[in-house]
């Protein structure tokens, strides 16, 4: 196929795709970094400050969490502007996962193997290993 032909064939059709949906304009684009910016700062302050959310401090993270992952699908992605089927895969896939999280937390929030986290444990503490002889000394049989 010669190149007036493939520019004829593929040109119009080609660019009508993309006139579908407005352009995000870079004015929008600073907005939406502006807003995950100040979300993002909310994050940190709350996950430095988390005696005084006390236990609504998890919740909060995921909510926040997942209003940047819908912001940056819907508007990063152009989800706003796709068929009705892919918001509805992406919302699965939202919900889904935060649902493998707070399954997680939930089990392993209060496990009482945890030693690091001050869990009881029934293991008890292993014996202490011999002191080793002095050296030059023989050790006692």
């Amino acid at each position: 196929m010669s190149n007036e032909a493939h520019v004829a064939a593929s040109g119009p059709a080609h660019s009508g795709a993309h006139d579908e949906h407005p352009p995000t304009t870079i004015r929008e684009y600073v907005m939406i970094g502006l807003v995950l910016t100040v979300v993002t700062a909310v994050e940190l302050w709350a996950s430095y400050n988390a005696h005084i959310l006390g236990g609504t401090l998890v919740p909060v993270l995921l909510v926040l969490s997942a209003f940047k992952f819908a912001v940056v699908v819907a508007m990063f992605m152009h989800l706003r502007f796709e068929h009705g089927l892919l918001t509805r895969l992406f919302a699965f896939g939202l919900v889904l996962g935060a649902g493998i999280i707070i399954t997680l937390s939930a089990i392993f929030w209060n496990d009482g193997t945890d030693v690091v986290g001050g869990g009881k444990t029934s293991v008890t503490e292993p014996a202490a290993a011999p002191a080793a002889p002095a050296p030059g000394t023989t050790p006692a049989r």
